[in-house]
């Protein structure tokens, strides 16, 4: 009985370690913008139409979208809080616990030959890394990834072991998963594919066929999408031109590969740790030579390939392609015996939940989704008109403002599409998020709207207005 309490208090301390990083002051912290905006935007409209999306964001680095099932995942959440941006934060938060517990669950049930510490130290690394904290309190398509990218690994470390065809949809869907919400680990995939080359060769046609239905599955409705219009996605990636990837020399990749893989806040350090690493795999590599099917050789030798693949692709890596590497090192950390164990924990733990990175984790957003919204509930009562919406801001280049065209509409503004319904107002409400507006301003936004006067301004803080602006030219009803 002692021993049970035991493992039921460690569990709940895991899970207010996890929940404090990710929910902490968050009223105060959530930095509402960009793609958080765009997300609740797509959820926004489906629950006003009905009809759900059937593409899921689009990809910076290739002009083609996601898997809708992303959607799909934050809706309920929505719905039940009145699309509040933290319904997304929850979504994500139970998504990892209810993997990790009912991971726990099965592998107590069916005597599955996985330790528990091993599920139990790479909860506690998630838990516990900056980039997971992050992309937990601030939560896109990446911050699903790594839940489903651990299942796949142990379901194809299983397979190793002894195949069945349970096994194998277990990984298909969950490798299928993880790729369909974000493109960015798929070279995972790939690693996947070239150990099964080198040391496995068989059952090919039924993971081909099991890979095949799973990627079918959960992106039906891209294919649907794509048979309605003609193949547009297809088409435009040979048409459309890819966006320019700048700073991949070698010294730049290893560089930011460090960075965001250990993010320490010392570059210097986050070199040595990503060195480190590499060295480590191949001295695991090594030592497990003869034991290719082990977690050991298994994760290593996924790790140094995913390094391999990344230093090939021209592409600029960015903070939330290291969720392949993260998911592999947690497990690699976690295959390792006890006492190493205890240490790497330890040396996390001094290097992740200091007061420098936990005030950083924690620090008041410079508006909180609160202000906004008081803000352009009051800016709306007053606006008689419809309005196109444009923003200045010196967080980002863009100037279309998914965050506060929701959260106008939200608040009651009526918001019109500048690009497909030009010719509906003759108002355009400009957004200062920290920026400026003058005379000299001029953006594509402003281009479309034409010639202006402004006939308003709004101020709701010292570093948030709202101007209005009213096209000079009157032939067009309100």
């Amino acid at each position: 009985m002692r021993k049970h309490w035991y493992k039921i208090i460690v569990l709940l301390i895991l899970m207010f370690i996890f929940l404090t990083l990710r929910f902490y002051n968050i009223d105060q912290s959530l930095f509402f913008w960009n793609d958080m905006g765009r997300d609740l935007s797509v959820l926004q409209q489906w629950q006003s139409t009905g009809k759900p999306p059937l593409l899921g964001p689009q990809t910076s680095a290739l002009p083609i979208n996601q898997s809708a099932i992303y959607f799909y995942l934050l809706y309920p959440a929505f719905l039940l809080l009145n699309g509040h941006p933290i319904a997304n934060l929850i979504t994500l938060a139970f998504l990892y616990i209810v993997v990790f517990l009912v991971s726990l669950y099965l592998v107590k049930r069916f005597k599955i030959p996985i330790p528990i510490s091993q599920i139990i130290v790479i909860f506690f690394l998630t838990g516990i890394h900056p980039q997971y904290i992050i992309q937990g309190r601030f939560v896109w398509n990446p911050s699903f990834v790594t839940p489903f990218l651990i299942v796949a690994f142990y379901s194809f470390y299983l397979l190793l072991i002894k195949f069945s065809w349970n096994k194998l949809i277990i990984f298909s869907l969950a490798i299928a998963t993880a790729i369909s919400l974000s493109y960015s680990v798929a070279p995972l995939l790939i690693a996947v594919f070239i150990y099964w080359l080198l040391f496995y060769r068989q059952h090919f046609f039924k993971f081909f066929f099991s890979l095949t239905m799973a990627f079918v599955l959960l992106n039906i409705t891209t294919i649907a999408f794509e048979f309605r219009h003609d193949f547009l996605l297809t088409t435009s990636l040979f048409t459309k031109q890819v966006p320019v990837q700048e700073s991949i020399t070698f010294l730049d990749k290893t560089t930011k590969l460090s960075d965001f893989i250990f993010i320490t806040g010392n570059s210097s350090l986050n070199l040595c740790l990503f060195i480190l690493m590499l060295f480590a795999c191949l001295a695991t590599l090594y030592k497990f030579r003869h034991s290719r099917k082990s977690v050991q050789f298994l994760s290593s030798f996924l790790l140094l390939t995913l390094t391999f693949i990344a230093y090939l692709t021209p592409v600029t890596v960015q903070p939330h392609y290291i969720f392949g590497y993260a998911a592999l090192l947690f497990i690699l950390i976690a295959s390792q015996p006890p006492v190493r164990i205890t240490f790497l924990l330890l040396i996390a733990s001094i290097l992740y939940l200091n007061p420098s990175q936990l005030n950083f984790h924690f620090r008041p957003a410079p508006r909180t989704y609160s202000q906004m919204q008081q803000c352009f509930q009051n800016y709306c009562s007053q606006l008689k008109s419809s309005t196109f919406v444009s923003v200045q801001s010196s967080f980002h280049p863009f100037h279309n403002g998914p965050e506060h065209r929701y959260l106008m509409r939200q608040s009651g503004c009526r918001v019109l599409d500048i690009e497909t319904q030009n010719s509906q107002t003759n108002t355009m409400s400009v957004i200062l998020d920290n920026g400026s507006f003058d005379d000299k301003t001029n953006y594509y936004e402003l281009e479309l709207f034409g010639k202006f006067k402004q006939s308003d301004s709004f101020n709701c803080l010292p570093n948030f207005s709202i101007l209005t602006l009213e096209k000079i030219s009157t032939n067009i009803q309100n």
